[in-house]
């Protein structure tokens, strides 16, 4: 199926109609992709997604391109990981003016992980080892929608709707310690378009873009006791920002003053985030809790300013441009904790089974004016199902998930003459699922 990129305009001008319709139709040609990270959403590995997202202390193969890069070099053979995942939205608002259900696109996406241990001899023999991780929705590339503030929208549904790169390396250093670093990569847009009248009248466009590479750093440490039994990790994403700005500048449009206008905001974002962990990695029974902090605090909005006065001298204090309000998110701190039981089926398999549980707390504020901006805290609870083959090069692991989207309540504070009030609730799930299967090339 061919992919495609979605974008919304979120426009805030002095133009006419005819006018604004033309530009913005110039404008949309230059859809264009990025990448950032559904696993923000859902987590990365169909292991660790089993296991309430745990995995900076516990991961295991590709899972810890994501989880933590460092327990990569805990791998001992190559492997290939392909697999297939989906996610579906159940999204209400309720409330005076309300839609009451709200449709949202629903994630099919397949999975790519894989593992090389690096064939170094002498000191570092099997102590290093590279990881890849993507996650490609099945339709789309990226969607991002910049709409009206007032408009019911729900930014948790986007954010599964791209696509997943990310690369790493751990270093296994002796004495239990394990380092590992990487990066998430995504694209950027950057573009022109130029509106101008042609020698037959006619207003026609002219569009260049580029993309432009972005990046955010990965870190992991790790420690292990002497037995093997227990590890503790830590691991630092950095914030990724899928961001694009297109201008579209108008000329010879007759006595028309036109600024130049910027379709521009942020197509995806991660915060920058800390984990921790502690778990029991052997045994019959293996644990895992631990506690990630997201700076959401620093995320300024989906939207920028579309007219901007220092464009436009021309106007001489004439400019009335609009700025999208500030968001208000706060920082969030989401404990999630993973236990996986492993049954030794006799030389022929081994069966293990997972279940999980995370709260991930909203970062949005109360939408109490015309912004409906909507989110809501998240119970996500897990199971999943794991067999490896002693004879045969391969395993298979599923996840399911179930993500309850916290009821909550928004009480209105409108001023139109006279002040008013009413209530709006929001509440919604999420539920997720996937089968991977994972062969080992050597």
């Amino acid at each position: 199926m061919k992919q495609r990129a979605v974008i919304s305009l979120y426009a805030q001008t002095m133009l006419r109609p005819p006018v604004l319709a033309t530009l913005v139709a110039g404008s949309l040609v230059l859809a264009s992709p990025a990448a950032a990270s559904p696993q923000g959403v859902l987590g990365f590995g169909h292991r660790a997604m089993a296991l309430g997202t745990t995995g900076t202390a516990s991961a295991e193969g590709a899972d810890a391109v994501y989880e933590n890069p460092a327990l990569l070099s805990a791998a001992r053979h190559t492997t290939l990981q392909l697999g297939f995942e989906g996610a579906a939205l159940g999204l209400r608002v309720d409330g005076p003016g309300m839609p009451g259900a709200v449709g949202a696109t629903p994630l099919r996406a397949t999975t790519i992980g894989a593992v090389l241990p690096l064939p170094f001899a002498g000191i570092l023999r099997d102590r290093a080892a590279l990881g890849l991780g993507f996650v490609t929705p099945t339709d789309v590339v990226v969607r991002a929608r910049l709409l009206y503030p007032e408009r019911v929208q729900f930014p948790l549904a986007d954010r599964l709707q791209s696509v997943a790169v990310q690369a790493a390396m751990g270093l296994d250093l002796g004495h239990g310690v394990r380092l590992g670093a990487g990066v998430t990569a995504l694209a950027a847009l950057e573009g022109d378009v130029l509106v101008r009248t042609d020698v037959s009248g006619k207003i026609g466009t002219q569009v260049s873009d580029t993309l432009v590479a972005s990046y955010a750093p990965v870190f992991g440490a790790s420690w292990e006791s002497a037995s093997g039994r227990h590890r503790v990790g830590v691991a630092f994403r950095g914030e990724l920002v899928g961001r694009f700005d297109v201008v579209i500048r108008a000329e010879d449009l007759g006595s028309i003053v036109i600024p130049p206008l910027h379709v521009s905001g942020l197509a995806q974002y991660e915060p920058w985030q800390l984990a921790v962990e502690a778990a029991r990695v052997e045994g019959p029974v293996r644990v895992a809790f631990g506690l990630k902090y997201a700076h959401w605090s620093a995320y300024p909005g989906p939207a920028e300013a579309t007219v901007r006065c220092e464009d436009a001298p021309e106007l001489e204090g004439a400019c009335d441009a609009k700025v999208p309000q500030p968001v208000g998110y706060r920082g969030t701190v989401s404990p999630r904790f993973g236990v996986e039981g492993v049954l030794d089926l006799g030389p022929a398999a081994e069966l293990k089974g997972r279940a999980g549980y995370a709260f991930e707390p909203t970062p949005a504020p109360e939408q109490r004016g015309a912004r409906n901006l909507f989110d809501m805290s998240r119970s996500v609870a897990s199971v999943g199902i794991g067999v490896a083959f002693a004879r045969l090069p391969f395993s298979l692991d599923a996840f399911a998930q179930l993500q309850m989207l916290h009821a909550r309540t928004h009480e209105k504070r409108v001023e139109d003459g006279a002040p008013s009030s009413f209530t709006v609730t929001t509440a919604g799930t999420l539920s997720a699922g996937g089968l991977a299967v994972t062969v080992k090339l050597r």
